[in-house]
């Protein structure tokens, strides 16, 4: 592939939503579309796997997963060059759910082209 043909591939934000519940996954997905990015939904043991394959710009995981080995998913979302996104709640406020994805994204694009 040429440099002219990278320069013209689209690049599609995603994030990746570790072991949410569905009702969580369908809201990401609901504010992830609004904004054009793309959700794609793992379980926490294929983690890395995905990650390294996918390279998202954020990971979403609730917090209930995250007490379980916080260390593992703060080391994942470095080296995936990802921002970690912990939910608290899983019935956050829609607005605030956007909030935190979309300032995730930027984030972690503006990292990635520092």
């Amino acid at each position: 592939m040429s440099e002219s043909d990278h320069a013209r591939l689209i690049q599609i934000p995603i994030v990746l939503a570790l072991d949410c519940t569905p009702a969580l996954l369908e809201r990401c997905r609901h504010i992830a579309a609004k904004r054009r990015i793309l959700v794609r939904a793992c379980e926490s043991a294929s983690a890395w796997r995905t990650a390294v394959q996918l390279r998202p710009l954020v990971i979403v995981v609730p917090a209930h997963v995250h007490e379980r080995a916080p260390q593992r998913f703060e080391l994942l979302a470095a080296e995936a060059g990802a921002r970690l996104v912990v939910l608290e709640l899983a019935q956050l406020p829609a607005h605030e759910l956007d909030s935190h994805l979309t300032s995730a994204v930027h984030e972690a694009a503006r990292a990635r082209q520092a």
